[in-house]
C-alpha cells in the first residue's frame, strides 16, 4: 500500500467515494423505511366443506410475530413493494461491504 500512502490524489478519490457511498447508503434506507416489512403468505381456511383462500403479511415487531390479513386488491401491490425491499435491502448490503473495505484502505493509507 506504498502508492497510497504517497498519492493524495487517490486518497481524495476514495474518500469522495466514500462519501458517496455513505449518502447512498441513507437515501436506500429511507427507502427501505417506506416499504413494507415481511413476507407475504396465502393461507387456506377451510369452513364447511368449502376452501377459502386469503393472505397475510407475516412479520416481526421485536420479538413478537405479526400476521396481518390483506385485502385481495392489496395483494398485487404489496407483492411488488416487497420484491422492490428485498431489491434495496441487496444493494443496501453492497454499499455496506464497500463502505467497510474503503474505510479499511483508507486508514492504511494515512
Amino acid at each position: 500500500m506504498k502508492v497510497v500512502e504517497k498519492d493524495k490524489f487517490v486518497i481524495g478519490m476514495l474518500n469522495s467515494e466514500l462519501r458517496r457511498s455513505k449518502e447512498m447508503v441513507k437515501g436506500l434506507q429511507r427507502s427501505v423505511r417506506v416499504l413494507p416489512k415481511g413476507v407475504l403468505n396465502e393461507r387456506k381456511k377451510c369452513y364447511k366443506n368449502k376452501v377459502y383462500f386469503y393472505f397475510s403479511l407475516k412479520y416481526r415487531d421485536g420479538d413478537r410475530v405479526i400476521n396481518q390479513h390483506i385485502p385481495q386488491e392489496r395483494v398485487h401491490l404489496l407483492k411488488e413493494q416487497i420484491a422492490k425491499r428485498k431489491k434495496i435491502e441487496k444493494e443496501l448490503a453492497l454499499y455496506e461491504k464497500k463502505i467497510s473495505y474503503l474505510s479499511k484502505v483508507i486508514r492504511v493509507g494515512r
